[in-house]
């Protein structure tokens, strides 16, 4: 059962994949309808910024954990020589 479905979803993956390049409609296939679409409503030079500003802030992340990593010290402990003293006495009674 399950190499039948694997066979009918990847034969309708194919099937789909034909008709969006080789299809027409309105004189056209569907990916020459997108790729004008795309062309019309995406301005280049919008693109290019986010392009920029993506690059300018992975960056900035990497200088900050460079930074983070290079001035962090050990963990801090928080537990008091009381609270260890109680933890050490339980791990002896269960032994």
């Amino acid at each position: 059962m399950g190499v039948l479905k694997f066979l009918v979803w990847t034969t309708c993956a194919v099937g789909l994949g034909v008709f969006l390049a080789r299809g027409n409609v309105d004189g056209r296939s569907p990916l020459e309808h997108m790729e004008r679409t795309w062309k019309r409503t995406v301005n280049p030079s919008t693109l290019d910024k986010v392009k920029g500003s993506v690059g300018d802030a992975l960056e900035d992340a990497r200088g900050a954990v460079s930074q983070k990593s290079a001035n962090a010290a050990g963990p801090r402990e928080r537990i008091t020589a009381e609270d260890r003293a109680a933890i050490n006495d339980i791990i002896t009674k269960k032994k």
